[in-house]
């Protein structure tokens, strides 16, 4: 990782020093560091970086602001103490979203995405939200989804139930937790109608993994998922078969 660019962006001079450290202990010795958002745009401009490690809560200057000025970008992993950017964060395709404080494993997972990402072969660079991309279905048994700048297989016989957040959905296996920009119906459509079901407007779940009904909800392990009056009738007659 000699040869690898990184500039890390942040107010706090002490989340400037984590990172850094982290990059030495990898092996990068290209490292630069901006105090702010205007420090960075000036840097981006007269130097060109692989790799961004960006902050969004700065003065002047946010990280999303940042991104937004450039008309193309290296790749971006945010680390910032709120999760609450997760979703604006996957809009903007970002390489990963690391919440502080982060350990020194979790920042090798964000390197090992960092490197295969690097190696596959150069593309344009985004110059603003890049057009979502939804599941391609493969067959009964499973289908991909890009998630987390990447295409990911989920196998159905996973899959636990979706939650629809808005643009997004919320993809829930026994193992992982994915974010997609999807539309609920649409990624819905997708899968076998004999085996997931629509119960509310913000779920849809796998039939056989429903362990009880209780009080018009569905429950999952330890996860309640509310039945709407406009389904109840037919996931009923479905979970009666």
């Amino acid at each position: 990782m000699t040869n690898l660019r990184c500039l890390v962006i942040d107010d706090e001079p002490l989340a400037i020093d984590v990172v850094v450290s982290y990059l030495k202990q990898v092996g990068v010795g290209q490292i630069a560091t901006s105090a702010g958002g205007v420090e960075a745009f000036h840097l981006l401009h007269q130097q060109t970086f692989d790799l961004l490690f960006l902050d969004i809560q700065m003065p002047q200057l946010t990280g999303f602001e940042l991104m937004k000025s450039l008309p193309q970008r290296p790749l971006v992993v945010i680390t910032t103490a709120y999760r609450d950017y997760a979703v604006e964060g996957f809009e903007w395709a970002v390489l990963d979203y690391l919440v502080k404080p982060f350990s020194f494993p979790r920042f090798l997972q964000t390197m090992e995405k960092a490197t295969r990402a690097l190696q596959q072969p150069a593309g344009p660079a985004p110059t603003h939200q890049p057009s979502p991309a939804g599941p391609i279905p493969a067959d009964d048994n499973f289908l991909f989804l890009r998630a987390d700048h990447e295409w990911v297989r989920i196998d159905l016989d996973t899959l636990l139930y979706i939650e629809s957040l808005r643009d997004y959905v919320r993809i829930v296996t026994k193992s992982k937790t994915y974010i997609v920009h999807s539309a609920l119906a649409d990624l819905t459509a997708r899968l076998p109608a004999e085996r997931f079901i629509r119960v509310h407007r913000s779920f849809t779940l796998a039939l056989d993994r429903v362990d009880r009904v209780s009080q018009h909800c569905a429950h999952i392990g330890d996860k309640q998922i509310p039945i709407s009056r406009a389904h109840r009738q037919e996931v009923y007659r479905r979970l009666g078969q």
